[in-house]
């Protein structure tokens, strides 16, 4: 009994000596990471997402601040096979695994308001812009060959909480809540080799929490 208060009363008063660096002028780096499950068809098992983020900001007024973030994220169905119907061939055809990697360059503002003066509350607002490539993987993950190539856009807004247990050092934990992405997607076996998808998505649809630090300059 004896250990855990006394760790209780050290994460208390690491808190309350605390004070967050959120004021004009100062900024930060970040890291995060993420992962994700995202359900693709009722018959195919669901995706799974990976995410590596590397961010920096610069706060232009107390609790604002602006910044850009590079995002590299893995994504993996494994060689799930199952048939479904082209529609630009008219005929049905087998479909495989597939494994993509994407690259992010995102834009972001983000809005802090007091909880504590150890804890913070956040909104960030992002506009994406984003390439990736696709493999088609057997059931065994062998590379069966390449697929597509996307290029997109879009736009988040992702809730989160900031928790500061020094001055210059804050962990974090977000998601999104909601999301947009307008792909144009190239096609190198596809007849017409371009198309257009548009995805709109909730938090409850693709719950993916982000856990990270930063570092407060």
């Amino acid at each position: 009994m004896k250990p855990k208060l006394t760790i209780m009363a050290a994460l208390c008063a690491i808190g309350l000596g605390a004070h967050a660096q959120t004021d004009k002028g100062s900024g930060f780096l970040g890291l995060n990471l993420s992962f994700g499950t995202e359900k693709q068809k009722d018959y195919s098992s669901s995706i799974n997402n990976f995410t590596f983020t590397t961010k920096g900001a610069y706060f232009l007024q107390d609790n604002f601040a602006i910044g850009l973030d590079l995002s590299f994220n893995l994504s993996k169905l494994r060689g799930v096979h199952y048939t479904e119907w082209n529609s630009e061939y008219g005929v049905y055809q087998d479909t495989y695994g597939s494994k993509e990697l994407n690259i992010g360059l995102s834009p972001f503002v983000r809005k802090y308001l007091n909880i504590k003066s150890f804890l913070k509350f956040y909104a960030q607002a992002n506009i994406l812009f984003q390439i990736n490539s696709t493999k088609i993987i057997d059931n065994e993950d062998y590379l069966i060959g390449y697929n597509n190539r996307l290029k997109g856009y879009g736009v988040s807004l992702s809730p989160g909480f900031a928790f500061f247990p020094s001055e210059k050092f804050a962990i974090e934990f977000s998601f999104p809540m909601v999301s947009y992405f307008h792909q144009n997607y190239y096609d190198e076996f596809s007849a017409y080799n371009y198309q257009q998808q548009h995805n709109f998505k909730l938090a409850l649809e693709n719950f993916t929490p982000s856990i990270g630090v930063s570092f407060h300059l």
